[in-house]
């Protein structure tokens, strides 16, 4: 096994970035969560350092390995920020392929790696985007693959640079190669940028559901309509499915959920809703064409990465994950309408039994002028 098909973020899209051209750029944003302005700071002594705030969509600039790979990747970063006055930040990763896989062959016996490799790489990402249809990436995309900063003209840095032999100099080596025989003189040293997400975000963000204007049109005359929160995260701790019941595997497509069982889920969302805002709870409701969920809280912030790699959502957000559970056993009590089932609920329904949080969903012009013209 070579150590290359284990690099995730830094490798994994090296080769095909190649073949990626631009995402197709969209009308301007109704709503922008995370840039603030077109002013970009730029200090020599800055970190940078990339959290979970940034983003949630960026461009993977640039990826340094080798000797003094960290302050090289600090120095792109700031000449990013002041020559093209765009944000960039960094992103550490370690990379350990000395022991060899977790998972012994199938012949039973323990495999290794072919190359035991073991270095840090650290990632230099541009962006603040809000979503992947954002009018600016396009515009960033070009000016990043063009540009020639002065960093890439040192020669000391670029020893460096191939210094040590790992799988992201390798292949680099191949993609200069091939950019050489396309002989196009417009791309620069950072021709394969690609976008990608923030890595500091776990996969729950980008679950947060699509809205166009009729989804909107659902959702606009309900009473603390997901909608109307002003956080960036919520809690989704009530789901209530339009399919419902399992249909055969060919025919699930052309399933169409009944008007009147969306319109029973949504009074029942709203009753959920109702009886908590009661008790002094923050809690949203949302519709759309197949489900109706009901949310708690309102957070600035998911969580953090841990020096592990693993990420632990902020304490708020695990006491409502782990207060509005259907069996937490110390809020559940008995309803009769689930045949005498002891469960959490409000109003008579009861809480998933494992709330997961979500992205609080925006609308953009985009998706509405998508619905509006039938797309």
């Amino acid at each position: 096994m070579r150590p290359i098909s284990s690099l995730s973020l830094f490798v994994g899209v090296c080769c095909s970035a190649l073949l990626i051209s631009g995402t197709q750029a969209g009308p301007p944003n109704l709503m922008n969560m995370f840039r603030s302005g077109t002013n970009v700071e730029a200090e020599a002594d800055a970190e940078y350092v990339l959290t979970e705030e940034d983003g949630p969509w960026m461009i993977l600039a640039s990826t340094c390995v080798g000797e003094g790979s960290k302050a090289r990747a600090h120095r792109l970063a700031f000449e990013i920020r002041r020559d093209l006055k765009l944000p960039a930040f960094i992103y550490r990763e370690k990379f350990d392929f000395t022991h060899g896989p977790n998972t012994p062959a199938s012949s039973g016996r323990r495999v290794r790696y072919a190359n035991e490799y073991q270095y840090e790489a650290y990632a230099v990402l541009v962006g603040e985007y809000d979503r992947v249809e954002n009018e600016s990436i396009d515009r960033d995309l070009q000016t990043l693959k063009t540009a020639r900063l002065p960093i890439f003209e040192d020669r000391d840095e670029i020893a460096k640079e191939t210094s040590t032999a790992t799988p992201v100099t390798t292949v680099r080596a191949i993609t200069r190669k091939l950019l050489e025989r396309k002989n196009d003189k417009t791309l620069g040293p950072m021709a394969n940028a690609f976008v990608t997400r923030n890595p500091m975000l776990p996969e729950e963000y980008f679950d947060a559901p699509e809205i166009d204007s009729f989804v909107q049109q659902l959702n606009e005359d309900k009473d603390y309509n997901l909608l109307t929160c002003k956080g960036k995260y919520t809690v989704v701790v009530a789901t209530f499915e339009g399919l419902g019941t399992i249909v055969d595997g060919h025919k699930e497509k052309e399933f169409v959920p009944s008007g009147k069982r969306l319109d029973k889920m949504a009074a029942d969302a709203g009753k959920m809703v109702a009886e908590l805002r009661k008790n002094g709870v923050e809690a949203y409701q949302f519709h759309d064409r197949t489900r109706s969920l009901v949310t708690i809280g309102s957070f600035p912030e998911l969580g953090r990465s841990l020096p592990d790699g693993k990420f632990e959502y902020a304490p708020e957000i695990r006491r409502v994950m782990e207060t509005y559970r259907a069996f937490n056993s110390q809020k559940a009590r008995f309803v009769p309408e689930r045949n005498g089932v002891a469960v959490h609920h409000a109003a008579l329904i009861p809480f998933d039994v494992n709330p997961a949080p979500i992205a609080v969903p925006r609308a953009s012009k985009r998706s509405l002028y998508s619905a509006a013209l039938g797309r």
